[in-house]
């Protein structure tokens, strides 16, 4: 088994063993800790090894499962994008593993939130790895269930089983319209493997299946527009935008940085890889319009999710749906870019991704540790602690900073990008990008105003949990380093990363170089 097989692998294999585990040692808290950490760090240094491997190979790399060749059997398809989110994925799920040791530290089901912690992390590698429409399928529905079920950990809170039940709703929804969407392309084109549908798409040559069965014009209108809409939930675009500011506060803090830092990304990915991969390039005839006219109700939804995000902020009381609002908006600014199609527009979408997933998993994580420390999620109780907590107050004003935009912070690069992306389409998408910032800024600094200088109407005696705060200020380090070290990271990374993505003839070539060598058992 190679890196790719084996990357996602590891996590479901720690994620199966764990209940044995627990078993075993009697529930100690201790060693769950140890086998979860073991877990996510084995994963982390496998997705380290993919990473490298995917930069040093001329073409995606693939992975075939139980040596079934595309398109007969599910493949797993890596280029440089997928493997560079996969290791920022696996890193935050690690340093979040350690944080949530000391959070739930007085919680029970401690074996089974690990359990559901590395599934989590497994559908989540799944999803960026596959080469598979369906394995696409298979794999956010592994996702969604692990997330689903830790939302409702709290599950003695009523507020946390309606927002976890809200969540499945919702989810399922969207996972049904993807399975239609499925069903739709198989009857058209006769095949669910990525690259064979974009060969097909592009009038290229593939092995054993080379014609439709349909109007793939008509097709592929009926399957985008249904795919999106499933994709735009998991995303949390608006008008499907409403489970997520329930979810958030009924979670745990660790998972709230998971749900706005990795999962919204699966959308968002699952989008590039249609748009990109199956339907990039110049497409002419009926088929280029649907394309267009899908690319264009993304954007729009983009843009209303940015400023809907942005003025919701304003007015909550709750930290934790203040914060889910700004995911909101910044999924807005990604559907916009991913809506645009231009390789600028890839190339800060990619950026935006990583930098988003890192500030925001660090803000969710900084508040978390006031929210632990006063036991409520109201900004007005929160108020001084900051300065009893340097740490986490640290780490804090630099996601703030981050997210609003402020120069060196990593944010900040990635939304120029966005911005030029943007101007290279229309002003207003631009000028939508700057306004939503602004009025976020105002919400931002509110947040940071009470928790740090705000005067509190009652003292409590709060430590410092210094394994959760080194956690917060280990990603304010990376917020900085990414900042700061921006224009190399994208000569370096992201370039090379949406060069390959932007190429379906390499991707396409990839797999038919492995399907060339079919042998049937």
């Amino acid at each position: 088994m190679n890196v790719v097989g084996l990357t996602p692998i590891i996590p479901i294999v720690f994620a199966f063993a764990l209940p044995l585990t627990s078993i075993i040692v009697k529930g100690n808290k201790k060693v769950i800790q140890a086998h979860a950490l073991v877990g996510t760090g084995l994963t982390l240094l496998s997705a380290f090894k993919l990473f490298r491997t995917a930069y040093v190979a001329e073409k995606p790399l693939i992975y075939t499962f139980g040596g079934w060749n595309a398109p007969v059997g599910i493949i797993y398809e890596v280029d440089r994008m997928s493997a560079l989110l996969a290791l920022i994925t696996t890193l935050l799920m690690f340093l979040i593993a350690i944080y949530s040791y000391r959070y739930l530290g007085g919680e029970g089901g401690f074996e089974w939130y690990y359990t559901l912690y590395l599934g989590l992390e497994a559908g989540l590698l799944g999803v960026l790895l596959t080469g598979d429409a369906f394995n696409l399928f298979v794999m956010i529905e592994v996702t969604s269930i692990a997330a689903y079920a830790l939302v409702m950990f709290y599950h003695k809170r009523g507020d946390s089983l309606c927002a976890g039940l809200k969540y499945a709703l919702i989810g399922a929804i969207g996972t049904t319209m993807y399975f239609l969407a499925l069903g739709v392309i198989y009857y058209a084109f006769g095949t669910l493997n990525m690259a064979n549908l974009s060969a097909i798409v592009h009038g290229i040559d593939f092995p054993i299946v080379t014609e439709t069965y349909y109007n793939i014009a008509v097709a592929s209108g009926i399957a985008l527009a249904l795919a999106s809409w499933a994709f735009l939930i998991k995303a949390a675009i608006v008008p499907n935008h409403f489970w997520l500011p329930e979810a958030h506060p009924a979670a745990p803090s660790p998972i709230s940085a998971i749900l706005s830092g990795l999962v919204v990304n699966v959308g968002i990915y699952s989008l590039v890889r249609f748009l990109y991969t199956i339907y990039g390039g110049q497409l002419s005839g009926q088929l280029g319009d649907v394309v267009h006219l899908i690319s264009i109700i993304i954007i729009i939804l983009g843009a209303v999710s940015a400023i809907f995000g942005a003025l919701m902020m304003s007015v909550q009381k709750d930290v934790k749906r203040l914060i889910a609002y700004s995911t909101i908006m910044h999924m807005g600014y990604l559907a916009m870019a991913v809506g645009v199609g231009t390789q600028m527009a890839l190339q800060a979408a990619i950026f935006h991704m990583i930098n988003h997933a890192v500030a925001k998993a660090l803000l969710f994580l900084a508040v978390g540790v006031f929210i632990h420390a006063a036991g409520s999620r109201n900004i007005n109780d929160l108020a001084g602690l900051g300065r009893k907590m340097p740490l986490a107050t640290f780490g804090l004003a630099i996601a703030s900073l981050s997210l609003v935009g402020i120069p060196p912070l990593n944010v900040f690069f990635s939304k120029l990008l966005l911005f030029n992306a943007f101007m290279e389409k229309s002003f207003v998408l631009a000028l939508i990008l700057v306004l939503s910032s602004v009025i976020a800024l105002v919400a931002y600094i509110r947040v940071l105003y009470e928790i740090w200088l705000g005067k509190r109407t009652e003292e409590v005696n709060v430590k410092e949990p210094m394994s959760m705060s080194m956690v917060c200020l280990l990603l304010a380090i990376v917020s900085i380093a990414l900042g700061l070290l921006a224009p190399y990271i994208i000569e370096h990374y992201i370039n090379l990363a949406v060069n390959q993505t932007m190429d379906y003839e390499l991707y396409i070539k990839a797999a038919l170089e492995s399907a060339t060598k079919l042998k049937l058992p």
